[in-house]
């Protein structure tokens, strides 16, 4: 099967997301007693990159789970990959690739743009960590560039109530009851510069925060 990256050769579309998703995922959803709106918005084929907030380490196998309907690929933070079995499950699923945080990894933002080039559905969280229970923080201008350089179509994503499992301020908090929320694609109508990229990351979070009003 082939790679969807040069860099990161274990990306693939595998059988073993599938069953993880029908497994581990499908445990984490019904833990965190999941609902899932809008995932009708979601393109079933062709490039599409979600971007959504982030509350939880649980938000990537919620996301993954509520869209079902196609593979979801994600940026994970590059620590995870060196943790000794966790780093193989995730090259074992197949999904991930690694981003540096704290720096501009234009590695990470390039190999997005790689699985986009191949018809591949992305999820990256524009916030670039966890943010405290019911808040936001600003996006990161790294995403912003992916979203003006890939010039596909964007789909929103609102996640709430994961916090309260292995959130940014307590492991557990409470009975987790999350709500995830998928808007309409849309397109960021901003010219391709370095200047833009913060913009543009300002617009993914005001979409974002719009399917508050929406539900």
């Amino acid at each position: 099967m082939e790679s969807l990256t040069k860099s990161y050769p274990w990306v693939k579309r595998k059988k073993a997301y599938w069953i993880w998703l029908n497994t581990v995922g499908r445990l984490i959803a019904t833990i965190c007693r999941l609902r899932v709106f809008g995932r009708e918005n979601i393109p079933e084929n062709g490039k599409v990159l979600l971007v959504a907030n982030h509350r939880s380490y649980l938000d990537p196998p919620l996301v993954a789970y509520a869209v079902k309907k196609r593979p979801v690929f994600f940026m994970a933070k590059s620590e995870l990959f060196d943790m000794p079995v966790l780093g193989s499950l995730i090259k074992l699923w197949g999904n991930a690739f690694p981003v540096k945080r704290g720096k501009a990894d234009l590695k990470a933002l390039k190999t997005a743009l790689e699985i986009l080039e191949k018809e591949e559905l992305v999820c990256i969280f524009p916030e670039g960590q966890r943010s405290p229970a019911g808040k936001f923080v600003r996006p990161k201008w790294g995403a912003g560039m992916v979203a003006l350089k890939a010039k596909v179509p964007i789909v929103p994503c609102l996640i709430e109530g994961s916090e309260k499992l292995i959130g940014k301020e307590k492991l557990f908090s409470g009975v987790p009851k999350v709500s995830i929320s998928f808007g309409k694609p849309f397109y960021i109508d901003l010219e391709d510069s370095k200047e833009n990229y913060q913009k543009a990351a300002d617009i993914l979070m005001e979409k974002i925060k719009e399917l508050r009003k929406w539900k």
